[in-house]
């Protein structure tokens, strides 16, 4: 591979990825290659790696050498002893740079210690791979403060405008609505409803480790529907059911606080996709309710949470 003109960095990304997922890596990096983005691959690489000590020279490339590590996340990764070994230089790096170094790329739902819920990921089972390497290929642009000649040119342009026009300072443009389609609509909601399913799993698993008296159970209907509950000694003191979709509308996530069954009418609260003409938000808010709001992911996942924990206030 040649190196990148950034004098800072050998390769724009390293990719760190289990064997079993190989299939899927190398559809990935010969579209960076379409793109003349370079990349550190363990197989182009192999000539140079034959006889070397890895864990010195892979240490070196995984936490100096890439402006960007993209991590693809999956059952297996979590497994393996060298992804580990990659995943602790990965950290290390992250942990030194005040810039993003991690772009996580899922397979599946596993959680990686160290990688916070709440970073921005992509998901291969929500978005191509054509669809990730044009928006790293943004990335890696605003990152170097490039542009194409077309867009220096206009930049040069736009300078000269500026310069004759400065003595008329900042003048007010209209603000411009951006439109969603539904099909954007739609994958954000199933995006939602699979964050708050996992926000729940990992907030019943820290309830078990901080309270030797309670068990907990999540289970999975259907993929557009889970069962939570919460038992004391034993006994059962709290459960809910969320489910995505229903008479209120396809997009809707509905919560019911006792086992329900899509498409039936008990229902405690149900929070829908909306856009402020900027992005897409989650309305909060149902029957009545005193406050509505537009939420984050994590905020609506918060929000229902502490419906649901509010039984155990007074065990």
């Amino acid at each position: 591979m040649t190196t990148n003109n950034d004098n800072q960095f050998v390769y724009d990304v390293v990719v760190s990825f289990a064997g079993e997922d190989r299939a899927i890596v190398q559809k990935f990096v010969r579209l960076l290659d379409a793109k003349k983005i370079t990349y550190f691959y363990d197989e182009d690489q192999a000539h140079d790696l034959w006889g070397k000590d890895l864990t010195t020279d892979l240490a070196d490339v995984y936490e100096k050498q890439a402006r960007y590590c993209l991590m693809f996340i999956s059952e297996y990764y979590l497994r393996k002893k060298w992804t580990n070994f990659e995943r602790l230089h990965i950290q290390a790096r992250a942990f030194s740079d005040p810039n993003e170094y991690i772009l996580p790329i899922r397979l599946d739902d596993t959680v990686i210690p160290g990688i916070p819920e709440t970073i921005g990921f992509r998901d291969l089972r929500q978005h191509d791979i054509e669809n990730i390497v044009n928006t790293l290929e943004r990335k890696l642009e605003k990152a170097k403060g490039k542009s194409t000649e077309s867009t220096l040119s206009q930049d040069v342009q736009s300078a000269t405008q500026e310069s004759a026009y400065a003595s008329f300072g900042s003048i007010p443009m209209p603000k411009r609505k951006k439109t969603f389609t539904q099909l954007e609509k739609d994958r954000f909601a199933r995006e939602s409803f699979q964050y708050i399913k996992k926000y729940f799993k990992q907030g019943l698993q820290q309830l078990e480790r901080d309270n030797t008296d309670i068990q907990t159970d999540i289970e999975d209907m259907t993929s557009l529907q889970f069962i939570s509950k919460i038992y004391v000694r034993g006994d059962i003191k709290a459960q809910c059911s969320i489910w995505l979709g229903d008479n209120f509308g396809p997009n809707s996530i509905c919560y019911n606080e006792g086992v329900n069954r899509l498409g039936t009418s008990s229902i405690n609260e149900s929070i829908g996709v909306e856009d402020n003409g900027e992005e897409l938000r989650l309305h909060v808010g149902f029957f009545g309710m005193h406050e509505e709001r537009m939420a984050t992911q994590q905020q609506a996942a918060e929000h229902l949470w502490k419906r649901f924990i509010a039984h155990l206030e007074h065990r």
